[in-house]
């Protein structure tokens, strides 16, 4: 039970590392904003292709490969990502390519997306308007649009230091940048530091390089640039580093000791809780970054202000009245959650029926889930349909397929992601919370309705909100202060 336990807890870990990927290596354009860079940084001197090894702190796990192509009017980039990680044993390879299109001004006009990971697929296509952001997101053949309004053309940050490169920026000099984020549709603003020059070496030379830094969210994530403005080295979260090579070197194979990113992110107990479902309330004290959080306060957690979080078991179902009146935006389907497909709807169908109680179609959902999807550590953008079709998958296939078709049953529901205990430490997980009067957490992967109370909620959301993990992910400290059982 303990290895089948932990293994489902992997996805949202390696879910944030890809999306700390993406932060780290798609590549867009300079912002628009209107003001040119000063002289010295009027262009850019890319070569026509470029190599990028992935390591985890030394240890070779993925490739990156870049193509510059410049034509009369403008620009293409397209770049490919392979990474590979194995989680308890279980290896897996996450394919990652991009295209994007430029103006003559540099400015975007157009990028492309593709991820692949076994099973599962993801595609965001993305188009810049004045003013708006259009993006089409999901499955490839079955994309979702949404409109996202922006007051200035965002970056895919691969090309964040770029752009702080282009304008200009001085030594100890910052700037802020709206990033956008294809694989959660969110938007963040990014604030970019340069450092002090710094000499690095590079295929064997030392070279001289400027150094930038920016914060994602509260994690610092740096690079180093040539004179030209080549990236020729950055490092991220996790003990991720990117380093430029020559193309033999870069595909030379990855290292063979598997990467346990799961084990890397957990938090050890500093007090072990026997039997977490008969928890009444759990109380812990948390750092100051993650007190920070939006999501931490709210519903059955409440934060103090000396920063300790109090969970509080919910009442049972047979305690709850349904209210017609339910927030309606948790019925509707999204990029990820498509609640609204027929497929989707059958298979809800088939689950409940319409005579049933909300507390029945809640209870008949969460079982199904944990019985018919096959627990498996998956590096993947969960999307519901695929979930359904490949009945995969660990606890964010889970979420996003509970979420679907508790929505598609007329139950408003949203994904949670947080903490949970497990045999001594707290893993990064993602359940649901369902409306039925009152919001009650439930957990798939486990059955548990009500969800206990070591689920430690830190965001709320199948969007944006993920990205806020970023800066706490594998920095959070954490201290059991109480439990209290019936």
């Amino acid at each position: 039970m303990k290895l089948f336990s932990r293994r489902i807890l992997t996805g949202l870990v390696l879910a944030a590392l890809f999306a700390g990927l993406l932060l780290v290596r798609l590549d867009v354009f300079r912002p628009s904003d209107g003001n040119e860079p000063s002289a010295p940084f009027k262009t850019l001197q890319k070569p026509p292709q470029s190599w990028m090894t992935i390591y985890q702190k030394g240890r070779r796990i993925g490739v990156a490969s870049r193509q510059f192509t410049a034509f009369d009017g403008g620009s293409i980039s397209r770049e490919q990502v392979r990474l590979q990680l194995s989680t308890l044993g279980v290896t897996q390879i996450l394919n990652l390519s991009s295209e994007m299109q430029f103006g003559p001004d540099n400015a975007l006009s157009s990028f492309d997306v593709h991820i692949t990971s076994g099973l599962f697929r993801f595609q965001a296509r993305g188009l810049i308007a004045p003013g708006l952001l259009v993006v089409f997101a999901g499955v490839p053949g079955s994309l979702k649009k949404s409109e996202i309004a922006i007051e200035e053309a965002p970056l895919l940050s691969g090309n964040l230091y770029e752009a702080a490169y282009l304008t200009g920026l001085e030594k100890d000099g910052q700037k802020k940048f709206p990033v956008f984020d294809p694989s959660t549709l969110g938007l963040r603003d990014v604030l970019v530091r340069r450092k002090a020059d710094e000499v690095i070496s590079v295929l064997g030379k030392r070279i001289l390089t400027r150094k930038y830094c920016a914060d994602f969210m509260g994690a610092s994530h740096c690079a180093w640039l040539s004179a030209e403005g080549e990236v020729l080295k950055e490092t991220g979260i996790l003990g991720l580093s990117m380093e430029k090579a020559d193309p033999s070197a870069a595909q030379a194979g990855f290292s063979s000791e598997g990467v346990d990113f799961t084990q890397i992110a957990s938090i050890p107990a500093d007090v072990p809780i026997d039997n977490p479902q008969a928890l009444r309330r759990l109380v812990v004290k948390i750092d100051s970054a993650t007190q920070k959080l939006p999501d931490i306060h709210g519903g059955r957690q409440s934060l103090s202000s000396e920063g300790r979080l109090t969970i509080l078991r919910e009442d049972s179902l047979s305690d709850r009245r349904f209210v017609s009146e339910a927030p309606a935006i948790f019925l509707s389907a999204s990029p990820l959650v498509q609640s609204n497909h027929p497929k989707i709807r059958a298979q809800a169908a088939k689950i409940v029926d319409a005579s049933d109680k909300p507390s029945e179609k809640l209870s008949k959902i969460v079982a199904w889930v944990y019985k018919t999807l096959r627990k498996q550590p998956v590096l993947s953008v969960p999307n519901a349909l695929e979930v359904l079709n490949h009945k995969v998958g660990d606890c964010n296939e889970h979420a996003v397929l509970t979420a679907a078709l508790l929505r598609a049953a007329d139950i408003p529901a949203r994904i949670e992601t947080g903490l949970i205990y497990l045999d001594g430490r707290f893993y990064y997980h993602a359940w649901n919370s369902a409306y039925i009067g009152s919001w009650i957490t439930v957990d798939s992967v486990f059955n548990q309705i009500p969800a206990d109370v070591t689920h430690i909620r830190l965001a709320l959301g199948e969007g944006p909100q993920q990205l806020d993990l970023l800066g706490i992910m594998g920095n959070i400290q954490l201290e059991v202060v109480e439990t209290s059982y019936d």
